[in-house]
């Protein structure tokens, strides 16, 4: 082999080595940059169950208060990861958020649910860097998006028919019967009462008997109160026949106050009456069980019914309807309320069909359930986290044969977006065969007592 050739090959092989040698160097020293960059005392794991909207917004708070260039988050190796959020507790973890959530409180008072706060997530941090919880705590509340809170009250039975009509009419004004009541509901975001007479021009106004109508400038009380909605679910809205109440409608309708429980066919009348509130969507559903209005047929005009005790006997088939009805509300709305008018008259205890009911309506998807007609105020229960209050009792009506029937009480209810967080209830009595106003005192305590005593608090 010549000199030179063998001077070439001595040449390429150092060559082939040195360069080896580096990028055996290369390799090695970025890995060790990795490892010291990507430490896996220094991750951060989310738990999915959070979701991935909040688990960005949790990782972003949590590595702007620590800096972001020594952390970085894992999918997986919870017990490896130096941060760990999780949506239930555990050893070492303290908690991150919490939300609203309304409980039942001692039975006192007029206050029945009071907002108390429940963790949301956790989160386990290494001991040194413990003191900063409250950083990131307090960097979460500016981001994440807190819930809208609201109002919601709700009146009993209201007729302005009969005596209510002639005290009214008597004093020319419309609005008299609110007078004393009017900051009372109005005050709240929404309103809703039980409407049971007829409103409508060119018919008869009994002022005795068991028929309640009155002109439709009658509606001028409702307007005034601040009700935003009614329903004509019950025994007496059309007492002036179906031409009449389909007036009723067009006058409600023309006032901008809404209805519900009622329609000119099935479909209209098991609708729900979809209320924007603030930004959350309440839909209103309403149902009787006492015979007297026409039930809505597939091209005829009446209420929604469920048959129950002590009127029919038990159907089945109304009470699967309405647990649809409240499905297909819940995909509509974020909170769903059934106002039901059942119940045998002058009775404090519910029977068990209406607690039935009034169960499968929850588990259905109601939020709340209120209800009427028996005349007297009934016990409560909260059901599976849902407030139910079986009879609120007249409001509006001219009922003086006893003291309980001239009572009643007006539910006023918090919420925090979909959850509710507060509710009350402000006894009223009726004087003069017309006009409501608010009972206070020991005489307001003893309209409590009858609803306590009564109640299914807690099941």
């Amino acid at each position: 082999m010549k000199p030179r050739t063998k001077m070439l090959i001595l040449i390429i092989s150092t060559v082939t080595v040195v360069s080896a040698i580096f990028v055996i160097i290369w390799v090695a020293l970025k890995t060790r940059h990795e490892a010291v960059q990507v430490p896996s005392s220094k991750s951060i794991f989310i738990d999915p169950s959070i979701g991935a909207d909040e688990s960005k917004i949790y990782r972003e708070a949590i590595k702007d208060v620590l800096g972001t260039k020594d952390y970085v988050v894992v999918e997986s190796g919870t017990s490896d990861a130096d941060i760990v959020v999780s949506s239930a507790s555990s050893a070492g973890f303290q908690a991150l958020t919490t939300h609203i959530v309304g409980v039942p409180t001692v039975l006192t008072g007029p206050q029945m649910v009071e907002p108390t706060q429940e963790p949301a997530s956790y989160i386990r941090l290494p001991a040194d860097l413990n003191d900063e919880l409250p950083n990131i705590k307090e960097k979460l509340q500016q981001t994440l998006k807190a819930p809208i809170l609201w109002s919601l009250t709700v009146a009993g039975d209201i007729i302005i028919g009969r005596t209510v009509y002639q005290q009214e009419s008597r004093l020319g004004d419309y609005t008299s019967s609110f007078v004393k009541v009017k900051d009372l509901l109005s005050s709240a975001d929404y309103t809703i009462a039980n409407a049971e007479w007829t409103a409508a021009d060119g018919i008869a106004y009994p002022l005795q008997g068991m028929n309640f109508a009155s002109p439709t400038k009658s509606l001028d009380g409702l307007t005034y109160a601040g009700i935003d909605a009614v329903s004509l679910a019950n025994n007496h809205s059309m007492n002036g026949g179906g031409v009449a109440f389909e007036q009723m409608l067009t006058s409600l309708t023309n006032r901008g106050i809404g209805y519900f429980g009622a329609g000119k066919d099935y479909a209209q009348a098991h609708a729900p009456y979809i209320a924007d509130i603030k930004g959350t969507k309440v839909a209103f559903l309403g149902y009787t069980a006492i015979p007297g209005n026409f039930e809505a047929g597939p091209n005829s005009t009446g209420n929604a019914f469920i048959k129950i005790a002590p009127w029919y006997p038990f159907n089945e088939a109304s009470i699967a309807q309405m647990e649809a009805d409240i499905k297909t509300a819940k995909i509509k709305a974020e909170v769903v309320i059934p106002f039901f008018h059942w119940s045998e008259e002058y009775v404090h205890v519910p029977n068990e069909q209406m607690r039935q009911v009034a169960h499968r309506a929850v588990e259905a998807g109601a939020t709340m359930v209120v209800a009427s007609h028996p005349h007297w105020v009934q016990g409560i229960e909260w059901y599976k986290d849902t407030l139910i209050a079986y009879s609120l009792g007249n409001f509006v009506f001219d009922q003086e044969q006893s003291l309980k029937t001239k009572q009643g009480v007006v539910l006023s209810t918090e919420f925090a977006g979909n959850r509710l967080t507060k509710a009350s209830f402000t006894p009223i009595q009726i004087e003069d065969y017309y006009q409501p106003h608010i009972l206070d005192g020991a005489a307001g305590q003893e309209v409590l007592n009858n609803i306590y005593a009564h109640s299914y608090w807690k099941n």
